[in-house]
């Protein structure tokens, strides 16, 4: 049995970006735009992988950087963008092919119903805005 490789299943490895400890985080892709640079403004889905360890989530990259990035940015009052914008998809361990197959399988990632193209949150005359990436 061979051991999971997130590129085997449509991920790519993000360039210059690691979590702390080293831990490699991947973008689905699902759109020309996603190319390994990290972008963290864009909603899409991302996976980690520490050893066997994986999570995979739907929203953005990191909410704290994205936070930094739209300072200035009018959002109403206590606006969360984690609470808005982050879905915890799958956290456990995943060590073959295999096993992921089966649950990427069962996750759906292709299904534009739960999950869209990625989409980027830009600055709109000062004013959040949520666009299609073209």
């Amino acid at each position: 049995m061979s051991m999971f490789d997130p590129a085997a299943f449509r991920f790519i490895k993000l360039r210059d970006f690691a979590f702390p400890g080293g831990v490699d985080v991947y973008e689905f892709h699902n759109h020309k735009c996603v190319d390994g640079t990290p972008d963290f403004l864009r909603m899409n889905v991302f996976l980690s992988k520490d050893a066997n360890y994986v999570c995979i989530w739907s929203g953005l990259l990191d909410t704290i950087l994205a936070e930094h990035l739209l300072e200035g940015v009018r959002m109403p009052p206590d606006t969360d963008l984690a609470a808005l914008y982050q879905q915890d998809v799958f956290r456990g361990y995943i060590e073959t092919s295999d096993e992921a197959a089966c649950i990427l399988k069962a996750l759906r990632l292709d299904s534009r119903t739960w999950f869209p193209l990625p989409q980027r949150l830009t600055n709109d005359g000062g004013a959040l805005c949520c666009i299609m990436q073209p």
